[in-house]
């Protein structure tokens, strides 16, 4: 799907990118991720963190977890504002789900707050559906959706 993202390289996160994927993280996700959280979710599943960089800079990332055996899980997903509507996030996304199918992965789900309409609009984009309603998910005691699908 991401046919016109700005020219770009995906490819694995190293630890020496955490300064800007904890800046992102920080700027565009409500929760607050500390950097060692950030490192620690890397070691979990290291193929599943990847990063989007334009010119040798971090402007997005994707992160994953083995849910099980067959169900992968979408902990952290952000792109830098300026970088954003630009193909970097479905590009991230493509990746990800590639990866999944290589991984043997049968389905992917993810939480995203009920009033993230844009994120929500694009997870359904790709085939992303709402499974269920998590009332006081988020520590400001916001709701999420649940959001499943098929690899």
């Amino acid at each position: 799907m991401a046919i016109n993202a700005v020219a770009g390289t995906i490819r694995e996160f190293s630890p020496k990118d955490i300064e800007s994927v904890y800046r992102i993280a920080q700027t565009s996700l409500t929760e607050y991720y500390t950097q060692a959280l950030i490192l620690d979710l890397h070691r979990e599943w290291p193929e599943s963190f990847m990063v989007y960089t334009v010119a040798g800079s971090v402007v997005g990332f994707i992160v994953g977890s083995k849910y099980s055996r067959t169900e992968a899980r979408i902990l952290l997903f952000a792109v830098d504002e300026r970088f954003r509507r630009m193909g970097v996030g479905s590009a991230l996304m493509d990746a990800f789900l590639s990866l999944c199918r290589e991984q043997n992965m049968l389905s992917v789900r993810l939480e995203v707050r009920t009033d993230n309409d844009e994120a929500i609009r694009f997870y359904k984009k790709y085939g992303f559906v709402i499974t269920a309603m998590l009332p006081n998910y988020y520590s400001d005691s916001s709701n999420a959706y649940t959001m499943w699908r098929i690899v």
